[in-house]
């Protein structure tokens, strides 16, 4: 009710506005239901902030040019800032959303990030899933502390930076740079496997040429990523790395990596094809979907998992036997594993346009030549999540 009289009040004093551009009846319904939807909405979640902003767009368009910013302040109460504010998140963090919203950022936050480069957002999103919150002063000090990079210290390095700070800075670089490289392993295997099953006859030495390395690398990155080190249960003296949740889709994928990192491991040759169509890749597109893929109907998994949505179903592989039929997007993918340990880890999916040096690198050609810093390979685009399939080890 109170918001109808305001809408009622805002309405009555956005008279003159309506005469003045000649807008119609027709046309005046349509502003005044959006005006009361703007009015109404408090700005509590993520989604509001952007829901708010494109709702703006909208009026902008039925509207005279450059004449919104006055029809929100004469018919919905709002300041000229605050209209900019809300538009710009909508416009510059829209490639973000859906990881803002599943990190569940608020609107004073976005407000402020809505200024940032996309290397500051990234940053931003990273600090926000390693430690499960982002604050405005957390945005400020990212902002400034990257202007102070490019301005004022370009050579400072944060392997030199001592306390929080260069931990946090290294942290950083580790979830930018290690899960893209990662994933970029796995789209390299996922490519020479799909590469081979258009063939009658796949010889599997040829195959395992080509990919147990990688798989190798793959192997001790995940581990890297997402298992942390304690001293071995029967022996003190001995570090080891901590098991990832037993049958996880994870674990899985941490045992198909190890499996195809040896020849030995592969199944004969008769069984070759089957294995590579029903376990291998239902397995890399679950960890790294290229659109869409599985749900494990897992009530622990489940739990573990950001809510969302929605679930975008697919056809499964032909001749799978997996019960499948959608995949969770990576940052949602990623952000599950770690939460089983804890923590949140976030990545920006946008694809970027490969240029260059840019463009991720074969093992072949990493192991051909010394890189001082890990190269931003490919990535994928947002899916929505669900779960892994079932594998056999």
């Amino acid at each position: 009710m109170k918001n109808i009289n305001k809408a009622s009040a805002f309405a009555s004093a956005a008279r003159p506005f309506y005469e003045e551009h000649a807008i119609g009846d027709d046309l005046k319904i349509v502003l005044e239901d959006e005006a009361k939807h703007l009015i109404g909405a408090r700005r509590r979640s993520t989604e509001e902030a952007f829901e708010g902003g494109e709702r703006l767009d909208r009026v902008a368009l039925l509207l005279p040019e450059g004449t919104v910013e006055k029809w929100a302040v004469e018919c919905c109460g709002y300041t000229s800032r605050h209209i900019r504010t809300i538009r710009a998140v909508s416009r510059n963090l829209n490639a973000y959303k859906q990881i803002l919203v599943d990190l569940a950022i608020g609107p004073t936050v976005l407000g402020k990030l809505s200024a940032a480069t996309p290397e500051q957002v990234e940053q931003a999103i990273g600090f926000a899933g390693m430690h499960g919150r982002l604050r405005v002063q957390d945005v400020t000090a990212i902002i400034a502390g990257s202007k102070s990079d490019v301005d004022e210290n370009p050579e400072r390095d944060p392997y030199d930076l001592g306390g929080l700070d260069g931990l946090k800075a290294i942290i950083a670089i580790k979830v930018r740079d290690g899960m893209k490289s990662f994933i970029g392993h796995l789209e390299e295997i996922r490519t020479h496997v799909k590469d081979v099953l258009p063939k009658n006859n796949i010889v599997k030495k040829d195959l395992a040429e080509k990919t147990h390395l990688t798989a190798r690398l793959a192997h001790r990155e995940l581990e890297s990523l997402v298992q942390f080190v304690q001293p071995h249960p029967n022996d003190k003296n001995t570090m080891s790395s901590t098991a990832l949740p037993t049958k996880s889709g994870w674990e899985k994928i941490s045992r198909l990596l190890y499996k195809m990192g040896s020849a030995t491991y592969w199944p004969d040759k008769a069984e070759l094809r089957i294995w590579l169509e029903t376990e291998v890749l239902p397995l890399l597109d679950w960890a790294a979907p290229e659109k869409a893929g599985p749900t494990m109907p897992d009530a622990k998994a489940a739990a573990l998992a950001v809510p969302v949505a929605e679930t975008v179903m697919v056809e499964a592989p032909k001749g799978s036997k997996s019960e499948v039929a959608s995949v969770p997007s990576l940052e949602e993918s990623l952000t599950s594993m770690a939460a089983a340990f804890g923590m949140v880890a976030t990545v920006d999916l946008s694809m970027p346009e490969k240029k260059g040096e840019e463009s991720i690198p074969t093992l072949t050609e990493a192991l051909a030549k010394t890189e001082k810093r890990v190269q931003r390979p490919a990535f994928l685009a947002k899916a929505k999540p669900t779960s892994p399939p079932s594998a056999t080890a």
